[in-house]
């Protein structure tokens, strides 16, 4: 019973750093969800005097790094470490669960290449990491494994002697690179990358190596515009692709990567992507006190 309680004190925390919840922060500065699991949880948090939501989503979030690192907590950790720190947001892109052939990409980041990101916590099973590997490679040059450190030689003995790079996560370091990935062009699959793109995007690929768009009815044209595709060197398709993914742009990249928007939750604010009305219903929201 006791197991079961603390879990469910972890899953509810947990639950607060999600989209859905904070589509309803940024379109209203306000959650009835958070407001009522910082009340029933706040001794347990350690919050006996008023505090603002800036602060106990901080503590909450230390409590998840620290005990239960979900899916979230090392994707948050990704777009804080390896998107953030290193690149500008006016020339890189992140993308949050891409889906690529018949998987879904944990993150991709689009800079000088495309590099996928696939996240293994201590709560996952490797079970389909091999087919996502290779769904992976037919959109990706570079593909980067993710998990906690004390996981690593468990995945090194799954991966193997392959090109598949190794991020290992601690509580006290971040993320250290414990493998570099190596860039592999031969596997890559013009149907598989003209797949995550959108229609629109797809079209200007389309008209950027051939000059036009073919001229079909509607329920024809992707058929068409994949006949044209395929005609082309799976090197070239990837950079007529990296164009187009980029165009994906954030509406308000200095907020985002200002000071006022917690590391906390720079993930979901990449995610989201908000304007600047919406930034300002979540600073609103974080002023708020309990």
């Amino acid at each position: 019973m006791k197991k079961n309680l603390i879990d469910d004190y972890f899953r509810s925390i947990a639950a607060i750093f999600s989209v859905p919840i904070f589509k309803e922060i940024f379109k209203s500065g306000q959650s009835d969800y958070v407001a009522e699991t910082i009340f029933y949880y706040r001794s347990r948090l350690g919050f006996r005097k008023e505090v603002t939501m800036k602060k106990v989503l901080g503590k909450a979030y230390k409590h998840l790094m620290h005990n239960y690192r979900n899916e979230y907590v090392y994707k948050n950790h990704i777009a804080n470490n390896l998107l953030l720190e290193r690149h500008n947001l006016n020339e890189a892109v992140m993308l949050n669960e891409l889906r690529v052939g018949a998987s879904i990409a944990d993150i991709v980041i689009i800079n000088g290449t495309n590099t996928v990101y696939e996240v293994k916590t201590e709560l996952d099973s490797p079970y389909k990491l091999k087919k996502q590997i290779s769904d992976y490679r037919k959109f990706s040059p570079k593909i980067y494994l993710v998990t906690h450190h004390s996981l690593v030689r468990k995945y090194e003995d799954i991966l193997g002697d392959n090109s598949v790079g190794l991020l290992s996560l601690s509580s006290d370091s971040g993320l250290s690179l414990v493998k570099e990935a190596v860039e592999e062009f031969s596997l890559l699959d013009n149907k598989i990358m003209m797949s995550t793109l959108r229609k629109d995007e797809y079209s200007n690929l389309i008209m950027e190596a051939f000059g036009d768009v073919p001229k079909v009815a509607n329920i024809k044209f992707y058929r068409a515009c994949l006949a044209l595709i395929e005609k082309l060197d799976p090197v070239i398709v990837h950079a007529l692709l990296l164009k187009q993914l980029r165009t994906r742009a954030f509406h308000e990249e200095r907020m985002i990567q200002s000071k006022e928007t917690p590391e906390e939750i720079k993930h979901i604010c990449l995610t989201f992507n908000p304007n600047k009305t919406e930034f300002q219903n979540l600073y609103n929201f974080l002023n708020l006190t309990m």
